[in-house]
């Protein structure tokens, strides 16, 4: 049995393949029942008795358009399902992506058994997409998947593909524009190794939408300019829309047009079988050019560009220390897309590998490196006496590569030799310990199979569960980069009622990561008290941004259930988060105050996008954005407000595309603006940094003078040296500008402060005070009552502790707005 996954997938937007490293290359497997092509059509069809996947689903999109779905991937990690009318059932985006998975299955004709495999993603895809796409190799069958972003398949197809002789140390581009998504990364190979460095990417970009373009911007016009129609397009996208069958064979025509425009001047799609409001019928040949097409999808390219500008700016790096940009993507076949962005960058499209098939072939070496971790069936093989466990490195540039391994069993009197495959290297025969280590000479820029061999004193063979060792002297990667920020949403006590992003795992942390954080918990938990939660929201996204402004991927949550005593408001809540390779998030907790260990309390959330409460957002995003050009002008900061001016285009363009979505609008336009509306809100953010920083710069200084005076007066030797720990760092962060840095010092003060202040009998004894002068506003004012009582006993009787619980709990009665209000003059949040 293989040792190594071997198979890897590349689950694509409009179309799947599949590939296997056998033996130092990959083979790419044939579609079974499409003669000639590797690739197999992400569409599933669902008759009554059967369902039909791949380019017999795609035939059926006119005929029966209501039982086919497609561009399914680009839905994964939402909380949206297809409605398939055959079967009175509707089925979710990874259901169908699992149909996919179990057909490419078939095209393995080699007689393995399909328990492993490697699955490609988009860079892009956030944790909830990623969980969603192993779940769909989950219900496949498979028992272990493995992920892998796309552009790193498609670097190692590459560079394995050009071997070391040829690939020199610099940088170069992976271009990854699909059916449905986009990506592009940085690589960057040196002394033999190869790292991607950076990336940007859209979710929603790819050949669908240019299918989209030529049917919305070209062939319905023309239809309504020949025809009476009332809003053909609205009808058209709309689930219930009188011609919303028409609208998908419109799209699958206009895929074919495309296609032919790489080739050909001119390609025609015929309009038929469809009646106007008047009955009259419809009968159209309408020629799209290859220059109306490419004008048509240039806006798309130069958003392309202007990311891959992005990653230049954001690395230092001009386009002369670019060596190439490796075209991959189905949708890079189109003359425009490799002509356009060479002459826009002025650095040299690469086409040297097949951009259908490349991330396939990637997923296949990548997958040739990764152990199988799955518990192997028992056989009627012999049970060996020993049991080896080996440990190397799968993919190597060095000369030689360390082989260590632990032998379990009796090694009295035993040898072992290692021998090379091609008869070049042979260890000899040496005394076999608990222990061997061996460096093994590798051949350079191919496959070496290595043998382990156990003999006894006779020279006889003894079994053992060692596999072959394999090591590819090629290009592997050096981990898989975080796409985004990962942040907790906390406090924020500088602006009361208000929230900020604290960062966890910086973008393009090597994954897999791990980390720990000590949190005070903002509110009590009551033992047994369901409602009592404590819950924290986890955002992918820039850290500088505003929490509203990223993507809520889950939530931390503990309930009153789950604690066995009663966990008072301010009691410290550690935070253990760990990422796996292939995006799995998983959070622990351990309460101090309880001394207990919470396992598993992270629960991502789908995405849900509500069309109703995304206009609503999008009106209130520009409300904002108005009033902060207003705020900018009458301060007479012209940069400021020329900078939100240019974002007012966007937002009002947003605003426009979304009052025209109806409720049921089939096609992905609800997730593109809300992409779109979330960058804007990260471009307000970012032109008022300004102000923002002015701000945390004054409030970082007023709270030093504070914390400093109140060291001298009532602090101890640690809380003096955290003190002066942070001044000293003072030149460093403050260089940075960054708000949310000098921000996170300024709580750090603050914290000293509450601990110097949460012990002092007169801080307590005023807060109480104040307390009871607003216990009419209080909720329950029977437990106002009883807690006052009790806090007058606290302290007559100079129970401190006692009285710090009795506080928090005087607060927690109070309503939010005045909990803000006091939170402001006493600093209660501290």
């Amino acid at each position: 049995m293989e040792n190594t996954i071997n198979f890897g997938i590349d689950l694509g937007t409009t179309n799947s393949a599949i590939a296997k490293f056998v033996k130092g290359d990959v083979v790419v497997f044939n579609n079974p029942l499409d003669y000639g092509r590797s690739t197999l059509p992400s569409v599933v069809y669902y008759k009554k008795d059967r369902i039909v996947i791949g380019n017999k689903a795609k035939e059926y999109l006119e005929r029966d358009p209501k039982n086919v779905v497609g561009l399914f991937k680009r839905k994964m990690g939402t909380s949206e399902s297809f409605q398939i009318k055959s079967i009175n059932e509707s089925k979710t985006p990874v259901e169908l992506s699992a149909q996919v998975l179990k057909e490419l299955k078939t095209f393995v004709n080699t007689g393995d058994s399909l328990d492993s495999v490697v699955i490609t993603i988009p860079a892009s895809f956030d944790s909830i997409q990623s969980n969603a796409t192993k779940e769909a190799g989950k219900q496949a069958g498979f028992k272990q998947v493995v992920l892998l972003q796309e552009p790193i398949a498609a670097s190692l197809a590459y560079a394995n593909m050009k071997k070391s002789k040829e690939m020199q140390d610099g940088n170069w581009l992976v271009y990854d524009l699909g059916g449905g998504t986009f990506d592009v990364a940085l690589v960057r190979i040196k002394d033999g190794e190869m790292k991607v460095v950076d990336h940007e990417g859209d979710n929603f970009l790819g050949g669908s939408d240019f299918d989209r373009l030529i049917v919305e911007k070209l062939i319905i016009p023309k239809i309504s300019e020949e025809y009476t129609f009332d809003d053909l397009e609205n009808q058209m996208k709309s689930a219930s829309g009188k011609y919303n069958a028409k609208y998908y064979s419109l799209l699958n025509q206009a895929e074919e047009a495309k296609i032919r425009l790489s080739a050909v001047s001119s390609a025609e799609i015929i309009v038929e079988r469809m009646e106007d409001e008047e009955g009259n019928e419809v009968d159209m040949e309408i020629t799209i050019t290859k220059s109306e097409f490419n004008n048509l999808i240039k806006d798309s390219i130069d958003g392309t560009i202007e990311m891959i500008k992005t990653i230049l700016t954001r690395n230092s790096l001009k386009s002369n220390d670019i060596q190439f940009n490796l075209m991959v993507g189905g949708s890079t076949f189109i003359p425009f897309v490799r002509q356009h962005v060479e002459e826009v960058l002025q650095i040299p499209s690469n086409c040297e590998i097949d951009p259908t098939t490349a991330v396939a072939v990637g997923a296949a070496y990548y997958a040739a490196t990764k152990q199988k971790e799955i518990s192997k069936e028992k056989s009627d093989k012999k049970q060996s006496s020993l049991s080896i466990k080996a440990s190397y490195n799968k993919a190597s540039k060095e000369s030689d590569e360390l082989f260590a391994a632990r032998v379990q069993g009796n090694t009295d009197g035993l040898f072992y030799k290692i021998t090379r495959q091609d008869g070049g290297f042979d260890s000899g025969l040496k005394p076999l310990s608990e222990r061997i280590n061996e460096d093994l000479p590798l051949v350079e820029n191919t496959y070496n199979f290595f043998t382990l061999t156990i003999y006894d004193s006779e020279n006889n063979v003894v079994e053992t569960d060692i596999e072959p060792i394999g090591i590819n002297s090629g290009f592997g990667i050096s981990g898989q980069p975080l796409p985004e920020d990962i942040c907790l949403e906390v406090d924020d006590y500088d602006n009361p009622g208000h929230t900020r992003l604290a960062l966890i795992f910086e973008r393009n942390t090597v994954l897999p990561t791990k980390r720990t954080l000590t949190f005070p918990i903002n509110k009590p938990i009551l033992k047994g008290n369901e409602s009592d939660r404590l819950w924290i929201n986890v955002y992918e996204g820039p850290q500088t941004s505003l929490p509203e402004a990223n993507k809520l991927i889950g939530v931390i949550e503990i309930s009153g259930k789950q604690v066995s005593r009663d966990i008072a408001k301010g009691s410290d809540l550690e935070i253990t988060i760990m990422i796996s390779e292939s995006r799995d998030v998983t959070v622990s907790g351990y309460l101090n105050m309880s001394d207990q260990e919470f396992k598993n309390v992270f629960n991502p959330k789908e995405r849900d996008t509500n069309i109703s409460l995304l206009k609503g957002q999008v009106l209130d995003l520009s409300s904002k954005l108005d009033e902060e050009i207003e705020l900018a002008t009458d301060k007479e900061d012209y940069e400021t407000a020329s900078a939100l001016s240019k974002v007012k285009k966007e937002m009002e363009s947003v605003a426009e595309e979304a009052e025209k979505l109806s409720d049921d609008d089939v096609t992905d336009k609800r997730y593109q603006l809300e992409d779109k509306k979330r960058k804007i809100a990260q471009e307000i953010d970012s032109a008022t940094k300004n102000k923002r920083l002015q701000k945390a710069t004054e409030y970082y200084h007023e709270i030093k003078v504070e914390c400093e005076e109140l060291i001298d007066t009532s602090g101890n030797d640690h809380e003096r040296k955290t003190f002066n720990d942070i001044v000293n760092q003072e030149a460093s962060f403050m260089a940075t500008k960054s708000p949310l840095k000098i921000q996170e010092k300024s709580d750090e003060l603050q914290a000293i402060i509450g601990q110097i202040r949460w012990r002092t009998p007169e801080f307590l004894k005023g807060i109480f005070a104040y307390l009871i002068e607003n216990q009419a506003k209080m909720n329950d004012q029977s437990q106002a009552k009883s807690l006052i009582d009790a806090g007058k006993f606290a302290v007559e009787s100079q129970n401190w502790d006692r009285l710090r619980e009795i506080n928090f709990g005087l607060f927690d009665l109070m309503p939010r707005g005045s909990k803000d209000e006091i939170s402001t003059k006493i600093g209660f949040g501290l």
